[in-house]
């Protein structure tokens, strides 16, 4: 499993990052992970690495290329992290929902195999795995349609009771 970091939270401790964080998600997922994917620039990434080089897990950062791809280089590299990775772990920004929102599409595409998304809200540390209510669809056949919607039955010979009476 490749744990996959997206967003950033530089305004807590490292302590704080490992605790409540990195901890709670590693008992969620009941697996340890064989690989951590960063961005490169947070100083949160740093303290991920830190706990992911004691707890033995290969960390790979990725660098946001600012030089060719212009503004596009953060959505560039959260895409790169997001495609590699098989459960994510997004911190929500203090004045922007764009990774909330990048949460929750990524939740509703990935809605049928097993993609776990941890996001971690701008004013909370505790990660809140993210799920999305199942929608089931369902195709009707003509013939079953048929038979849901008519009552042959009801206007039979052979029916002891009528269900519609005429008026």
């Amino acid at each position: 499993m490749i744990l996959g970091v997206l967003g950033a939270r530089n305004a807590i401790s490292k302590q704080i990052m490992q605790d409540e964080i990195l901890i709670p998600i590693l008992d969620d997922l009941k697996t340890k992970p064989t690989k951590l994917l960063l961005p490169a620039e947070p100083l949160s990434s740093t303290y991920i690495e830190c706990w992911a080089s004691r707890q033995d897990i290969p960390v790979e950062l990725i660098k946001s290329d600012w030089a060719t791809d212009g503004r596009k280089a953060g959505v560039i590299r959260d895409y790169r992290i997001e495609k590699e990775s098989t459960a994510l772990l997004i911190f929500e920004g203090p004045k922007s929902r764009y990774y909330l929102d990048l949460a929750e599409r990524i939740t509703k595409k990935n809605a049928f195999r097993s993609y776990p998304v941890y996001i971690v809200n701008a004013n909370s540390v505790s990660p809140v795995l993210l799920e999305v209510d199942q929608v089931q669809q369902y195709s009707v056949s003509e013939k079953d349609e048929k038979d849901i919607l008519t009552l042959p039955k009801l206007w039979s010979k052979n029916t002891q009771k009528c269900l519609i009476l005429d008026d």
